[in-house]
């Protein structure tokens, strides 16, 4: 019976009692304290899968949405005829580069008005706007290049503007002259509309870059190259590859416009991350108390183990494993449960809607709740959650352990 602390990493005679200890019907109160606390610990951990998968899943949709059809590096005042542009498309992550305009200005009809970004491309040119392309509502990206000026606006900014296909659309764009800037209006007819499913929707407008061209409009924003990768987040290092090399080119990447905005997600999804981390950190000191009452509970079974030989490390073995398995139950309950629920989230926010008569995606871009399961982000979970269960089994296991028997016999 005697264990010395030179023995293996966890002892039989520790497993053996922490399992007894596990099946034992006495002091159900205790039993009763530790199990509602291991519920509450697979509830944090799968309401911290879920949150996470969700804000993943938002999170590539927003970048698939807006970073597909943005782009990515501009290099303004090139064209793809200069010497050195074409050769460009032959880096690594590059896919391509055209030649394309970049500007601002407003689209009116019936009264109203709205600002738009305009974008000029060669709508001859493959995959110059693949996002667009693929969300196409009506037309398509060629039918920009037909006899007259053409426009293409997302479909949700078409129904504010009350248009329809084939109408007229006056596009107002400032003009500089010697005294500031003036107003200058071009009628253009539309041939398409798109819906991404993002702001862009209310907020783009897609030229022909001929149209450009002729109507004298390069002046009015930025006429240079557009670099399109396979990687958007790789827009920052690549552009600083370019600068390198060509420290008179003028570069602009994607960052600059809607860097604050990704940034602001994956800041909300840290703190999100550590907000509920908080939540399975009190599930999991609540095991203390229920570990607390059964060793409390087997003081005079300690000592007899004491008295009979049992090292302390033994004990400390007994009761750290007790807590262990019972938190471990929980996380794996939990990380399953949360899979779980995050693969069938867009089904459960359909019932809640049935049950409560609101729509969580009310007044967004999406139809359903996207998510994303990362392996990473279940790793980590399981790991810090076991972390601090650990940590919270320790503290009454150590209690255990440095028990004196002689004192645990007397009170028996």
């Amino acid at each position: 019976m005697t264990q010395t602390g030179g023995g293996p990493f966890i002892d039989w005679v520790a497993l053996t009692l922490a399992w007894r200890y596990l099946r034992t019907r006495k002091r159900r109160f205790a039993a009763f304290i530790t199990w509602v606390s291991v519920i509450g610990l697979a509830m944090g951990v799968l309401v911290l899968t879920v949150v996470l998968s969700v804000m993943n899943g938002f999170d590539a949709e927003l970048k698939e949405r807006i970073l597909g059809t943005v782009p990515h590096i501009v290099l303004p005042g090139k064209r793809m005829t200069d010497p050195g542009i074409a050769q460009l498309s032959a880096l690594e992550g590059v896919v391509g580069g055209y030649d394309f305009f970049l500007g601002a200005g407003m689209v009116t009809k019936n009264g109203a008005v709205n600002p738009v970004t305009v974008y000029g491309i060669d709508p001859s040119s493959q995959d110059t706007l693949k996002q667009v392309a693929a969300h196409m509502r009506y037309g398509a990206l060629e039918d920009l290049s037909g006899a007259g000026r053409e426009i293409i606006l997302g479909a949700p900014l078409a129904g504010h503007l009350a248009l329809l296909p084939g109408d007229s659309v006056a596009l107002i764009v400032s003009e500089p002259d010697g005294q500031g800037v003036k107003p200058r209006i071009q009628r253009f007819r539309l041939v398409g509309t798109f819906e991404l499913g993002a702001e862009l929707d209310y907020s783009l407008a897609v030229v022909d870059l001929a149209d450009i061209a002729e109507q004298r409009l390069a002046a009015m924003g930025t006429l240079g190259v557009r670099l399109t990768l396979d990687n958007p987040l790789l827009a920052e290092g690549i552009a600083r590859t370019l600068a390198q090399a060509h420290p008179s080119w003028e570069i602009r990447s994607w960052s600059e416009s809607y860097g604050e905005l990704f940034q602001a997600v994956r800041l909300e999804k840290a703190l999100m991350f550590l907000i509920l981390l908080m939540v399975v950190a009190v599930a999991a000191f609540n095991i203390v108390s229920g570990q607390m009452m059964i060793v409390a509970d087997k003081r005079s079974d300690i000592a007899i183990l004491r008295t009979m030989g049992a090292s302390a490390r033994t004990i400390l073995q007994t009761f750290l494993l007790q807590g262990v398995v019972v938190s471990g139950i929980g996380i794996v309950v939990g990380l399953a449960c949360g899979v779980i629920a995050a693969l069938w989230i867009t089904e459960i926010v359909a019932v809640m809607k049935t049950l409560f008569g609101f729509s969580l995606l009310e007044g967004t871009y999406f139809l359903e709740v996207p998510s994303r399961i990362l392996t990473s982000d279940l790793w980590l979970i399981g790991l810090l959650s076991w972390g601090l269960c650990l940590f919270s089994a320790w503290l009454p296991a150590h209690r255990a352990a440095q028990l004196n028997p002689i004192d645990a016999l007397h009170v028996g």
